[in-house]
């Protein structure tokens, strides 16, 4: 299933993929430094990640945040990746050697009440770094 809706992550790097609500989608994958990423910051892993996917800069909203104590990035974007109107939320964050990702893809007349699911569900999530 997760095949058919991945835009930004790899699959070899995704975790968790769940269909949760009327086409809602969460992805939360990590990647680990590879010889193309080794040495990113944060902000040059979440170009790599707009570039990769073809996220316009029209299309994002861009804002700073903290998750699990990790400073983070959240994207949220226009996805054209699928054949109907897809809104996504996208959280980046770095642990060493890590780049973690938490998705949130909902079609856009879903999206509001997706994201206050998805709020809620980030509430309770808690990071536990496997090494």
């Amino acid at each position: 299933m997760a095949q058919d809706y991945i835009s930004i992550e790899d699959e070899e790097n995704i975790r968790l993929a769940l269909k949760y609500f009327n086409y809602t989608m969460l992805f939360i994958a990590d990647e680990p430094e590879n010889q193309q990423t080794k040495n990113f910051t944060l902000k040059q892993y979440v170009d790599f990640v707009k570039k990769k996917a073809a996220i316009s800069n029209e299309d994002i909203e861009e804002k700073l945040m903290t998750v699990f104590g990790f400073d983070a990035v959240q994207l949220t974007y226009k996805n054209h990746l699928d054949w109907d109107s897809r809104t996504d939320t996208l959280i980046v964050f770095k642990s060493n050697p890590k780049f973690y990702t938490i998705r949130n893809s909902s079609y856009t007349d879903t999206y509001k009440s997706s994201l206050e699911n998805f709020e809620q569900l980030m509430e309770t999530m808690k990071f536990n770094e496997k090494q």
